[in-house]
C-alpha cells in the first residue's frame, strides 16, 4: 500500500467513526425538537450555536483550522435545525 492510500485508509476509518457520532447526534437532536415541541420553544437558539461553535473552537489543538472548525459546525447545526423543523411540521 502506497502513502497515498494510507492516507485514504484513514480517511475512510475516520468518515466511519463520524457518520456513527452523526447518526447519533441526529438520535439525540430529535428528542431535542421532541423537547422544545412539547414546551413551544423555537429551533433556532442562536445563543446556543454560538457557543457551541466558540466551545469546539477552543478544543483545537491546531487553531490554523478555526475557521473549518466554524464552518463544520455551523453547516452541521444547519442540518440539525432542518430535521427539527421536519419532525416539528410532520407531526402538527
Amino acid at each position: 500500500m502506497n502513502e497515498l492510500e494510507q492516507y485514504r485508509k484513514e480517511i475512510d476509518e475516520i468518515d466511519q467513526e463520524l457518520t456513527r457520532l452523526f447518526e447519533l447526534r441526529l438520535n439525540t437532536v430529535l428528542k431535542v425538537g421532541e423537547y422544545k415541541k412539547q414546551h413551544a420553544l423555537p429551533v433556532l437558539d442562536a445563543t446556543r450555536e454560538k457557543a457551541v461553535i466558540e466551545r469546539n473552537i477552543n478544543r483545537l489543538k491546531d487553531t490554523q483550522f478555526e475557521p473549518q472548525v466554524t464552518q463544520f459546525f455551523q453547516s452541521m447545526m444547519d442540518i440539525t435545525k432542518e430535521t427539527q423543523t421536519t419532525l416539528l411540521k410532520s407531526e402538527s
